[in-house]
């Protein structure tokens, strides 16, 4: 009896170069690729300042990308399910605003605050998987109006005014500044975002809600074919995207030991373009929790290299949209090699 050997290797050119990318990089959704593009940013930055390489920057960088990094966790959740959130930065600063409203103007204690935030951002968002599976309103719509929407209520919190421990005298305390603190000589905030995403990864790679949420973002019929609720599913993720935005708003306000209502400004294109550029396609379906914080981490060392070239602060909105279109180059390649 005589064997047939299948010929596995690349039948042209065209065939090699996707093989070889593949092995390279990792196909749609690999860890590989935000891997290389942090390997990329670092090698660059450190070459451009000399200041980039040095304990304390690395330790303020971390802080500083903390908040991005817990909101990028949620908005991955959402875009893994083929859907957006757009308001996650409005959340993060009606939160904030909230939580500092609660502790220093109610004087209410930092725990009862903190927790009454917490479940007021996971209404958010379940109000807004209601709206867009029960409404069947497409995410982009209503997460754009709970952006608009979450602007004005954190302009209406004080009347548009910015909230602090010195918005009285003698000035009282925030209560939850604690957050900000340090454990074992190590910042909480870089240890708090570290254990959401390692908590998200776990989430998504070793349980059965991990395989639903990306079955859905596949092939939302299929999805259903073998009996998945869908809605209930979006509704999920919004939870878990707003009650994530609410924190980074407590934690935002902690660090800054104030807060305003333009906080967090520009933030949500910050985290989708974190996501995307962490290897998890804007279709959904696949990717990694661990990749969309690595591509937080990118996007947050190149605001932290405007900073130390002293460059102006408008930069950073050109910096990010080269990166978005680098985002969105390598998923669409993504999405070419099979």
């Amino acid at each position: 009896m005589s064997v047939v050997a299948i010929d596995t290797r690349p039948e042209s050119s065209r065939d090699r170069v996707r093989y070889v990318a593949r092995a390279l990089f990792g196909g749609a959704g690999s860890v590989k690729r935000p891997i290389i593009f942090l390997v990329l940013t670092v090698v660059i930055s450190s070459f451009l300042s000399s200041s980039f390489f040095t304990v304390s920057n690395a330790k303020s960088l971390l802080i500083s990308s903390s908040f991005l990094v817990v909101i990028t966790v949620g908005e991955a959740f959402v875009i893994m399910m083929g859907m957006i959130d757009l308001g996650v930065e409005s959340v993060l600063a009606a939160s904030g605003m909230l939580a500092a409203f609660f502790t220093i103007y109610q004087r209410m204690p930092a725990i009862p605050a903190v927790l009454l935030t917490l479940v007021i951002g996971v209404l958010i968002g379940v109000v807004v998987g209601l709206l867009v599976t029960k409404g069947r309103i497409p995410s982009f719509i209503v997460t754009l109006g709970s952006y608009w929407g979450f602007e004005g209520v954190a302009l209406l919190i004080n009347n548009g005014s910015y909230i602090s421990p010195y918005s009285f005298t003698p000035p009282r305390p925030l209560g939850f500044g604690g957050i900000a603190g340090t454990m074992f000589g190590l910042p909480i905030l870089i240890l708090v975002s570290f254990g959401i995403v390692i908590l998200g990864q776990l989430l998504i790679s070793l349980t059965p809600l991990g395989t639903w949420i990306k079955s859905v973002g596949s092939n939302e019929v299929s999805a259903r074919v073998v009996g998945l609720n869908t809605g209930r599913l979006k509704i999920l993720v919004f939870a878990i995207s707003g009650v994530l935005a609410a924190f980074a708003g407590v934690m935002m306000t902690a660090w800054a030991k104030s807060i305003y209502p333009n906080s967090g400004t520009g933030l949500s294109l910050e985290a989708i373009a974190a996501v995307i550029l962490g290897g998890i396609p804007f279709v959904g379906g696949r990717g990694t929790i661990v990749g969309a914080a690595i591509g937080a981490i990118v996007i947050g060392i190149v605001n932290d290299l405007i900073v130390l070239l002293g460059l102006p602060a408008l930069w950073e909105y050109i910096f990010v949209a080269l990166v978005l279109v680098i985002a969105g180059l390598q998923a669409r390649g993504g999405a070419d090699v099979k």
